[in-house]
């Protein structure tokens, strides 16, 4: 079995850097607050003008203290601030968005999530603006946010609607008494809203697969995978209602929204019972699921950037560059992606659930194997489970559980597909 860093090591040249830090200088704003209050106090023994000195003065710091002061936004420039935290984010930021309506409250709601990450005084005001203009794009604009939702997903759509105006009521509230706490939570369900009405919009792939690889399966959409898990050695995975766990079930969601040729190669697997009794192996980073499929033809290197309409084929990303990110990174814990195959592209079967260590990550906070690999998706479930997952376990079955019918061109039996990909041979 090859581990992750086995299959494609990186250059010695790749410095690992420490992420920049913020500096240590004293917030500019603070200095400005303090001199104000001095100066209303020094005339607070007069009579009107002195009241109306101390009210501008008070009126000046609440202003300033409004914006992010420079260790805030030095904190905020670090490469690492915008990067996904987890995979419900992760998976979020990586809906298609078709409509012009919910990506301009998507564009709102993210910033205010941002600001909100400022180590120093929260800009309240520009929260509230963020939040209040997302409110009246939902009252206004409802008509043409439902015109695209397919008609079998519009209960859903409506019901994922109606929590998001709840939440965006309940931050408004929260950023007028600066509830920190009460804002955190409903900033996250308000965007989990939104992306399940973002989802029920997107009525396939915003981008043509190119020709040579149409006839591979694909998955347009996502879908989700059910993996049992056990030990080979009787190594449990703690207790369930006082009893030991010996087997744990983990969901995994595939993304064919931004690696359609991977996620549908995979969720073909699943369905064709490639990994039922497959071997699990773990290393130091990351876990091996399947075996190596070397005999067989590859399956293209599939990748695609943040910042691009489409994805990269037969080519990895340079990230180390800072000139881009996958839209689906390596650099989370429990993301899974294919193993490489011997000629460099995508092994067909073998893939992998990455244990992301931020402490030993390179510059930014990304792994120094992003964007090597295809990732097609994320632990979503049983991500406490991967810690007791051992040297040697087994996958006592895997099934998909749901968006099964947004898998085109599935094989009924495996033929091998020409590594140039000029004439795929693949039973549909």
């Amino acid at each position: 079995a090859h581990s992750a860093g086995e299959r494609r090591e990186m250059p010695d040249a790749v410095a690992r850097a420490a992420p920049p830090r913020a500096p240590a200088a004293a917030p500019r704003s603070r200095r400005r607050n303090r001199v104000a209050a001095r100066a209303a106090n020094r005339d607070a023994s007069s009579d009107d003008a002195a009241l109306g000195r101390s009210l501008l003065a008070l009126a000046l710091a609440a202003t300033l203290s409004a914006a992010p002061t420079p260790d805030a936004l030095a904190a905020l420039s670090n490469p690492n601030s915008r990067l996904p935290r987890n995979a419900k984010a992760a998976l979020r930021r990586a809906v298609p968005a078709v409509n012009e309506e919910t990506r301009e409250i998507q564009r709102k709601l993210e910033d205010a999530a941002y600001l909100m990450r400022i180590p120093q005084r929260k800009p309240w005001a520009t929260m509230a603006k963020d939040v209040d203009e997302s409110r009246k794009i939902m009252l206004e604009k409802k008509t043409d946010v439902f015109e695209n939702v397919r008609p079998n997903d519009r209960a859903e759509a409506e019901e994922a609607y109606a929590r998001l105006d709840d939440a965006l009521e309940r931050l408004s509230r929260a950023a007028a008494t600066q509830d920190f706490d009460t804002f955190d939570a409903k900033i996250a369900q308000a965007l989990d809203s939104l992306s399940v009405v973002q989802i029920a919009q997107a009525p396939g792939l915003p981008f043509q697969i190119p020709a040579k690889y149409q006839a591979l399966p694909k998955l347009v959409g996502r879908a989700t995978v059910e993996l049992k898990v056990r030990n080979a050695d009787g190594g449990g995975f703690g207790l369930l209602n006082g009893d030991k766990l010996d087997e744990a079930t983990i969901e995994i969601t595939v993304d064919g929204y931004n690696a359609p040729v991977t996620a549908g190669n995979f969720v073909d697997n699943v369905k064709r019972g490639v990994y039922d009794n497959a071997p699990l192996r773990r290393s130091e980073t990351s876990i091996m699921g399947g075996t190596n499929a070397d005999s067989q033809e590859s399956v293209p290197l599939e990748i695609k950037s943040s910042d691009s309409f489409d994805p990269l084929y037969r080519s990895p990303l340079d990230v180390q560059s800072g000139e881009a990110i996958p839209s689906i990174p390596l650099s989370i814990n429990g993301s899974v992606a294919m193993a490489r195959s011997s000629d460099g592209q995508s092994d067909k079967e073998q893939f992998f659930v990455y244990l992301f260590d931020k402490r030993s990550a390179g510059l930014g906070g990304l792994s120094f194997e992003e964007g090597e690999f295809a990732v097609f998706g994320y632990v979503t479930k049983g991500e406490e489970y991967l810690g007791s997952i051992g040297t040697n376990a087994r996958i006592t079955s895997a099934k998909v559980t749901s968006g099964g019918d947004k898998l085109a061109n599935a094989r009924t039996v495996v033929e091998p597909v020409p590594s140039d990909f000029s004439a795929p041979d693949v039973a549909v």
